[in-house]
């Protein structure tokens, strides 16, 4: 199953600032291992982690004194830093030194910070009352102890205290209040990592109107067809959109080329594929198209899901891949994108991606070609060569450029004469593809068209 793991679209969330993107840890747990390791915080820490964060916890039973430098460096490399304060929290020095620090980062560096309040009143943190105010006689009375360090203690704790956080009283059971303080923490990073829009010149109105279309919120299931002529930048828009909003389902799978899969692996494996990913760490037998035990098909209709099937050639594809879209749970999304309009017969919404306009079309080019916005001096002419070639085409626009970028004009006019009679082969390879579909009486007139309107 290794050729059919989902393809890693992080880079499609990447930070668009340097720190963020060199952080070591999305996630670093302050915690007072007595209260807590063997219990909530081993059980958040899974959660975590099952989330694909990665999650810094220290497990050492025995601390010294102050904290150690590794553990300062854990903290300063820590997008959020969630901190679980609980009975006996305050009494310790290092727990104490801890969120001293991660108050520092979160003042100077802008670091996440959740506070989770585990069977204790809140208050009693941000006052320093019941066991905290024990915690702190005890620290008062140690010579070791400065009173400078106790007031920053303090200060921590307070500000901590006053952080919109969770708390385990308002729960009836454990694994909600997990739940929800992952979900929290996924939504929290889905915004220090922002869609990565370097490059995507003119996707910003295509991504705002299929995001209005899916009606993110609504309790219903909404399926959106996404289609375009091949390299017109749907998977594109797809990345963009799984990349952002996956956090705010309880299941997703990005199922890529599913056109080449299918033929490659058959689509019996990538529906193995897109079930592990929706029930991951499962062992589960999917074989036959179409159908599923009782047991699956239950429990996606109590899943929210939200599941995009990129590059679907035909409608047996979708069929076969996805029987019935009401197999989900309520306010579950489903996008496909296709080149062919005529395989949406069951979708809510159908949207097409267009060519891009001259603007955007020349800003994309020049990218490419010449690492800025705009053409050089001297190439301004051959750009709207270029540009009238492509038709707007993203795909197009981004090879031709690549492969003229750093080259003189004559080899410029040189590759435009030769694109008048041979097309570029990675862009005629991939419109080839909707040729390749059409049976052999609609290519037979497809070409008989395309010849009478060469003049």
């Amino acid at each position: 199953m290794a050729n059919l793991q989902m393809v890693n679209y992080a880079a499609a969330a990447s930070s668009s600032s340097c720190v963020a993107s060199l952080k070591s840890y999305d996630v670093f747990l302050s915690f007072r291992g007595e209260d807590t390791r063997g219990n909530f915080t081993s059980h958040l820490y899974d959660a975590l982690i099952q989330a694909k964060l990665e999650t810094y916890i220290d497990y050492r039973l025995q601390k010294g004194e102050e904290i150690s430098q590794a553990l300062i460096e854990a903290i300063e490399e820590s997008q959020v830093s969630v901190v679980i304060f609980s009975e006996k929290y305050g009494t310790s020095k290092w727990c104490l030194d801890e969120i001293t620090k991660i108050m520092e980062c979160k003042e100077g560096q802008g670091q996440v910070v959740i506070p989770v309040f585990y069977k204790i009143d809140p208050s009693h943190i941000r006052k320093q009352q019941g066991s905290f105010n024990k915690a702190f006689e005890e620290h008062k009375r140690d010579p070791n102890i400065t009173n400078d360090r106790v007031q920053k203690w303090r200060s921590a704790l307070t500000k901590a205290a006053n952080l919109a956080g969770w708390d385990s009283i308002t729960y009836r059971t454990e694994a909600k209040f997990i739940k929800d303080i992952v979900k929290d923490v996924l939504y929290k990073l889905n915004l220090i990592y922002p869609i990565e829009t370097k490059g995507l010149i003119g996707i910003e109105r295509n991504y705002a109107e299929i995001e209005s279309l899916l009606e993110i919120g609504s309790r219903e299931i909404r399926v959106i067809g996404i289609w375009g002529m091949g390299g017109i930048g749907k998977t594109t828009l797809a990345i963009s959109l799984h990349a952002k909003l996956f956090s705010q389902f309880e299941g997703h799978c990005f199922l890529g080329n599913v056109r080449v899969q299918a033929e490659k692996h058959g689509l019996n494996a990538l529906r193995r594929t897109l079930f592990s990913e929706l029930f991951p760490g499962e062992n589960l037998h999917v074989h036959v198209p179409k159908v599923e035990s009782h047991f699956i098909t239950r429990r996606l209709k109590r899943k929210k899901v939200f599941l995009i099937l990129d590059d679907v050639a035909s409608s047996e594809q979708l069929e076969d891949l996805i029987g019935d879209f009401n197999c989900f749970g309520p306010g579950s999304r489903v996008i496909v994108t296709t080149r062919d309009k005529h395989i949406f017969s069951h979708v809510d919404e159908i949207y097409e991606v267009k060519e891009l306009n001259h603007h955007d079309s020349l800003q994309l080019f020049c990218l490419n070609a010449f690492r800025e916005k705009h053409s050089k001096n001297g190439f301004e002419e051959l750009s709207e060569s270029v540009l009238a070639y492509c038709k707007g085409n993203p795909l197009a626009l981004k090879i031709l450029g690549a492969c003229l970028r750093s080259r003189s004009e004559q080899a410029w006019n040189s590759e435009l004469r030769k694109l008048q009679k041979i097309p570029n082969v990675k862009i005629h390879n991939v419109l080839k593809l909707s040729f390749d579909d059409l049976d052999h009486t609609e290519q037979d007139i497809f070409l008989d068209i395309a010849c009478f309107l060469k003049g």
